[in-house]
């Protein structure tokens, strides 16, 4: 194994314990080992697998640009299924990992081994990100960009239980469940938002964003560590040492938790005071009034309310009535902008309709006519100015005379004049000259 794994700690020709003893296959001291906490021969194992997907190669640094390219287009296009192909490329698990069980066995070469390996893959994933964001046309803020700028509590409950679960797969060898455990704890998408937020200047995205990074990531570290301390990694640590390393991953989750909780009360205070707008605002409006669009936002210690609403009579103190029930339920200053537009009644709809259908027949007609004048006056065997429409009844008459004319234009005229008929049956189309009806109609060069 040491030909495996240079310059990984404990790693050697003789197996390693994960206490960090080294234990002779068959001698009395292994039999001490599995006595304290299971196989010690399968702790350095899963410690030498744990180790070598820490390290910082060729295949880390690739995989790692490859999922922040996919996490950035991912979440510029807005691509839900993008964005979980990212969570899946990115090897960052690997160093998280390693930063875990480094901190359960008290292994300097290997916490400082994933530090350095995790550290290197944040910068490459926010310089390739920034790269792309600053080379698209399009910079607009997505919902998946936005989903990540506001981390709760529940993304510290997502991400500690995520690290269990894949200190489990490490230790029962259980892949399926690493791809569950990358998708459920998002790593590369908050990096590319990081860099969104940098380069667009938008810091609050950036921030939030890194906390969000900085949340799964220590909490995944933390539990793993936990849960390797409880499958007797680092058997050589007391009670105490391990007492002591809960309590200060407590402390860290804790002080972690506190911009979470702040977060997530924000975000709970803005969909109550939503639902609030909304009842009220729905009480204050008629029976046949509809709100069209509705956005309720906290600044500070006031809510802002803009929306527009569809009404059939005017309501003067619309605004002034919602802000003073926003004040008294919430008991908050209240700023509201609703815009209120008068709907069209039935009337209104049933007269539109009937314009929209008379506009378009005229239209049609106009386009029959050009085509029909277009039809008879082909080869030009009939002058434009001996054909007169009447495009409101519909008729066309072709003056002519067939004494002048010959044999052979007078039957071409006819052909081409039987021809545009069949096109245009719903028209009348005869030779003569048009007297009954001459002041409704026009040249049709006109």
């Amino acid at each position: 194994m040491a030909g495996d794994h240079p310059g990984v700690p404990g790693i050697g020709s003789d197996s390693f314990s994960a206490g960090g003893r080294r234990a002779t296959r068959g001698k009395p001291g292994e039999a001490d080992d599995e006595a304290a906490g299971g196989d010690a021969h399968g702790r350095s194992l899963i410690l030498a697998s744990v180790a070598r997907d820490a390290r910082l190669d060729r295949k880390f640094l690739l995989l790692i640009i490859l999922a922040a390219m996919i996490a950035t287009l991912g979440l510029l296009q807005s691509s839900t299924a993008v964005v979980i192909g990212a969570m899946l490329v990115s090897p960052l698990m690997g160093p998280i990992m390693g930063l875990g069980f480094g901190l359960a066995t008290i292994e300097s070469n290997l916490i400082k081994r994933s530090l350095v390996t995790l550290a290197a893959g944040m910068a490459v994933a926010i310089l390739v990100a920034m790269l792309i964001i600053w080379l698209s046309p399009i910079k607009d803020v997505t919902p998946e960009l936005r989903a990540r700028t506001q981390p709760t509590l529940l993304d510290l409950g997502v991400a500690v239980v995520g690290g269990i679960a894949g200190v489990y797969a490490i230790m029962r060898k259980l892949s399926g469940v690493m791809v569950g455990v990358a998708i459920a704890t998002a790593l590369v998408p908050p990096l590319s938002t990081v860099a969104f937020g940098l380069v667009t200047g938008r810091l609050d995205f950036a921030l939030g964003a890194a906390l969000l990074f900085l949340t799964n990531t220590l909490a995944i570290a933390f539990a793993a560590t936990i849960v390797a301390r409880f499958n007797h990694f680092g058997p050589s640590l007391t009670r105490q040492h391990t007492a002591m390393q809960v309590a200060g991953i407590v402390v860290a989750l804790g002080i972690l938790s506190i911009p979470l909780a702040l977060s997530l009360n924000g975000i709970a205070r803005e969909v109550r005071a939503r639902s609030i707008v909304q009842s009220e605002l729905n009480r204050l409006l008629g029976d046949g009034d509809r709100v069209d669009s509705l956005n309720v936002r906290t600044e500070n210690d006031e809510v802002a309310v803009d929306g527009v609403v569809l009404v059939d009579q005017y309501a003067a103190r619309l605004n002034d009535d919602l802000a003073a029930k926003v004040r008294s339920e919430l008991d908050r200053a209240g700023r509201v902008n609703i815009v209120q537009l008068r709907q069209q009644t039935n009337a209104a709809v049933q007269f539109e309709e009937r314009l929209n259908q008379r506009i378009a027949t005229l239209e049609q007609r106009d386009d029959d006519s050009r085509a029909i004048l277009a039809g008879l006056t082909v080869g030009d065997l009939l002058p434009r100015d001996r054909v007169l429409i009447d495009a409101q009844a519909r008729r066309v008459i072709v003056q002519r005379d067939q004494e002048t004319e010959g044999e052979q234009v007078a039957a071409a005229i006819d052909r081409i004049m039987a021809s545009v008929q069949a096109t245009h049956p719903q028209w009348l189309i005869q030779n003569g000259a048009l007297t009954a009806v001459e002041p409704a109609t026009e040249p049709a060069g006109r």
